[in-house]
């Protein structure tokens, strides 16, 4: 059955105010329509998390749609910290966020581990370091030190994690949701298994006999999946592999508008408030920067080397 919808509908129906949500978008594939949607729709309270956090997770927090963020860093990459992010932590603009913090190994891990139905997973890359030192709202369930039962050894135990919700982009998935994803994977399959269910954003929708060919690109099966979403040009400003490339430009229009209150207030009007989907949110950009600079973003199609299937 088809689970095709409007982004709209998809956010409405699938995402709460308190939910617990995983993000995907490590360095590419970020779901900005789904998170401008987020925002349009005046979502509250949300506990959110992925490694590796960008300006997606900066612009949430801004906009007031953030409680709690379990999070291994958060960077504008190129353009510095999260302006917003700094904002909330030191100044609790627009209220102030509350922070458990992993390293980058760590919370892939816990996904993972959720995933796969796992209660914890033991890490190394904690031990020692001052992550130990400091809990948030998970107090001591931030993680549990225990000794190795086969050898002894000082072991990091950290938890399980299990989100509400999951909302990814990809390149491409049929109408049923087997979703699949070329270029950097990072945590964006363990995010989406270990979630109760998933919305599927992506640039095209195709067959399942299309999917089927190459199966192995598949990282979230449909029966996880709640709805699908075609959104072609839904992770710009950032970059999804094979369809287009980064908008720095942007980028930097983001770390100026929002290194201020009035700036990032102005930036929401225009960019998120001001265009009620992503089909005007594209428009607005050609007439705002030309249809060379939109058509310059668009990547050169290359194949990738033939692999053979036979046996």
């Amino acid at each position: 059955m088809s689970k095709v919808t409007t982004i709209n509908k998809a956010i409405s129906e699938h995402v709460k105010d308190g939910d617990f949500l995983f993000i995907g978008g490590y360095i590419c594939r970020t779901p900005y329509a789904a998170i401008h949607e987020i925002i349009r729709q005046g979502k509250k309270d949300l506990t959110v998390t992925r490694s590796n956090a960008a300006d997606d997770f900066d612009m949430l927090i801004g906009a007031g749609a953030v409680k709690r963020f379990i999070a291994t860093f958060l960077s504008l990459g190129f353009f510095g910290l999260g302006r917003c992010y700094r904002r909330s932590l030191e100044k609790g603009i627009p209220h102030k966020i509350e922070v458990e913090e992993y390293t980058n190994l760590s919370l892939p891990t816990m996904l993972m581990a959720g995933a796969m139905g796992m209660p914890f997973a033991p890490v190394r890359d904690m031990a020692g370091s001052d992550l130990m030192k400091v809990k948030s709202f998970m107090g001591d369930n931030k993680y549990k030190v225990i000794k190795s039962p086969f050898d002894g050894a000082t072991t990091v135990l950290v938890p399980a994690l299990n989100p509400d919700v999951a909302i990814i982009h990809v390149q491409q998935s049929d109408e049923t949701g087997n979703a699949q994803i070329w270029g950097i994977g990072g945590d964006c399959q363990y995010g989406a298994n270990a979630a109760k269910k998933v919305i599927v954003c992506c640039e095209r929708i195709v067959s399942r006999d299309v999917i089927g060919k190459d199966p192995s690109r598949t990282i979230v099966p449909d029966y996880k999946v709640a709805a699908v979403v075609e959104e072609p040009f839904g992770a710009h400003p950032g970059y999804t592999p094979g369809f287009y490339d980064t908008d720095f430009k942007f980028g930097n229009l983001y770390k100026t508008a929002s290194s201020t209150e009035d700036g990032f207030k102005r930036f929401l009007d225009e960019w998120v408030y001001g265009v009620k989907n992503r089909n005007e949110y594209i428009q607005h950009y050609i007439k705002s920067y030309g249809y060379s600079s939109f058509k310059k973003l668009e990547a050169e199609f290359d194949y990738g080397y033939p692999v053979s299937y036979s046996y």
